[in-house]
């Protein structure tokens, strides 16, 4: 830490270390969304054979712009992250455990509907059922990570995929659940990107 760093309010200097750590957060999350929005999409472009000579290429360099980017937002963090005192480790700690119980809570939800699912024989329904638990799983990670905008995609994935539920026949309705939570899922990528790189520039400017 530099002394024009030390001179600063510690107060001030305390949000500053928050936001560092947040450009991280970001873009580790900005990967996962990628990674995850890719694998829905996918899994649309498969169901409705998509995967065109023209379609395809497009959708493995956008998927690769995308993790690429967020990897260089998870370096730049941890770089600013060096100019400033770390957080505090029990804050580490609280976020992780809720975090971990979340994700634990997510992964026995998606087993449960897709066991529901193939009990009923409605094997259609587990991806809307999937997408749901998804959307629905980014709420509580909004308050956790101090990033409204996941509380925004996870009602935006539960409404499309009760509207495509209730739109789309049983025989089609798994494309557009699974092409739409995809997209959402990108685009909630983009914005992380973006929100991190524009904390960044707030830091470096600091």
């Amino acid at each position: 830490m530099t002394s024009s760093e030390s001179s600063l309010p510690a107060g001030q200097n305390t949000d500053w270390s928050f936001q560092a750590e947040a450009v991280v957060g970001a873009g580790r999350g900005a990967l996962v969304l990628a990674i995850s929005g890719s694998g829905w999409l996918s899994w649309g472009l498969v169901e409705s054979q998509g995967f065109t000579s023209v379609v395809g290429p497009v959708f493995g360099c956008v998927g690769l712009l995308l993790v690429g980017a967020s990897i260089y937002t998870i370096r730049k963090g941890r770089l600013l992250r060096k100019l400033y005192p770390p957080i505090p480790l029990a804050t580490r700690r609280a976020i992780r455990r809720s975090f971990l119980l979340v994700f634990a809570i997510e992964i026995v939800a998606i087993v449960l509907v897709v066991a529901l699912a193939n009990r009923i024989h409605r094997n259609d329904l587990a991806a809307a059922w999937c997408a749901i638990v998804v959307g629905l799983h980014f709420v509580p990670l909004a308050k956790i990570f101090r990033a409204p905008i996941l509380g925004v995609l996870g009602v935006l994935i539960v409404l499309w995929s009760i509207l495509c539920w209730a739109v789309f026949r049983r025989n089609i309705f798994l494309v557009p659940v699974a092409a739409g939570t995809g997209i959402l899922l990108w685009a909630a990528c983009v914005f992380a990107v973006l929100r991190a790189r524009s904390m960044a520039r707030s830091l470096s400017n600091s």
